[in-house]
């Protein structure tokens, strides 16, 4: 059986809540022993909002392959902060933003704005400024049908301000973002919760 091809994307630049880059999520309540990244985008930024719209757009392509037509119901990886704000009364900073979690069973590249490998002492942590590559993977659970993002790759583009393999193909040099990364190997903040928990695919 030929292995499927899914739909590789880029996403617009925004800001990494509960990284786990450098080492999979393990040893916590809600851990899922995987590399993740939730990215929160502000739409009102340059670019943002016609990447979001590009990226919608991909995911229902993404689904009309895979059932032949777009599913009324479908469960999308862009979240709207308004509605987790709604659900959540300590996540009143969402409102007005969008996110999108990406998850992998394998660690991700990580690449610097001019696509150079980050040396091996430098974390991408919640609050850095990135972008990720991931695959468009359609997912059926409990009857319901969507489409998640297995992370593949994550640009770092700025360090947080307290912040101390020749991949990254899939992006373009980002300009006006610092390469002057401070070496730290701090971990990932442990993440208590996810923003997105609606992806049951074992990638």
């Amino acid at each position: 059986m030929a292995k499927k091809n899914y739909t590789k994307v880029v996403s617009p630049i925004g800001t990494a809540a509960y990284a786990w880059i450098a080492k999979p999520d393990e040893g916590h309540q809600y851990s899922d022993g995987k590399y993740k990244v939730t990215l929160i985008m502000d739409p009102n930024e340059h670019g943002v909002q016609e990447a979001l719209d590009k990226l919608e757009a991909a995911v229902e392509q993404a689904a009309i392959e895979e059932w032949g037509k777009c599913p009324k119901n479908l469960r999308s990886p862009i979240k709207d902060g308004n509605d987790i704000a709604d659900e959540k009364e300590d996540k009143d900073e969402l409102r007005g933003m969008f996110l999108l979690t990406a998850k992998s069973k394998f660690q991700p590249g990580t690449v610097d704005p001019k696509r150079n490998d980050l040396p091996k002492e430098v974390s991408v942590r919640s609050g850095d400024t990135i972008r990720l590559s991931a695959a468009l993977i359609p997912y059926i659970a409990g009857g319901q049908k969507g489409v998640a993002l297995q992370l593949r790759m994550v640009q770092l583009l700025e360090q947080r301000e307290d912040g101390g393999s020749g991949g990254g193909s899939e992006f373009d040099e980002a300009e006006g973002y610092s390469t002057n990364f401070a070496t730290t190997a701090e971990p990932s903040k442990p993440a208590q919760e996810e923003y997105n928990d609606d992806d049951p695919t074992d990638f």
